[in-house]
């Protein structure tokens, strides 16, 4: 179950800002190494997603999690985390992409996961009835003429 969770963006460098309350959770502070998994869950069609934790800790995985990659970043001065060209494909992030950022784990040894959310467009409800539509007067008056 999450503790906690976050949306962001992949910028066009290809990082994506954790957000503070999560850094603060997690203790990833500006500079400190990271490890990054790409995990997938076996016989799914879902997008694999990433998992991102403290080198000296490992995160809790099922059996049916399978880590597809790992690799090292780090927490850069802006709270961004950088992510490998490799993982950007394999995760199918690209740029404006939102992403949504979880807390998992223990007090003593969390960890964020970082799933893809797809590109932010507009539904097709919104799109057919304008995105911000005003509303109208929940009463109307009447008058009546005897």
């Amino acid at each position: 179950m999450a503790l906690l969770k976050g949306f962001s963006k992949v910028d066009e460098e290809g990082k994506v800002k954790i957000p503070s309350n999560i850094r603060d959770q997690i203790g990833f502070r500006p500079e400190s190494p990271v490890e990054i998994k790409v995990i997938r869950i076996k016989d799914s069609s879902r997008w694999p997603y990433l998992i991102v934790h403290h080198p000296h800790s490992n995160p809790r995985l099922t059996k049916l999690q399978v880590t597809m990659m790992e690799g090292k970043s780090q927490i850069d001065e802006e709270g961004k985390l950088a992510l490998l060209e490799e993982m950007l494909e394999e995760t199918k992030l690209r740029p404006d992409y939102r992403v949504e950022i979880k807390l998992m784990g223990s007090k003593q040894d969390p960890w964020a996961v970082i799933h893809n959310r797809g590109p932010n467009t507009p539904t097709t409800l919104q799109l057919r009835f304008g995105l911000k539509k005003k509303r109208e007067k929940k009463w109307q008056t009447q008058k009546w003429e005897y």
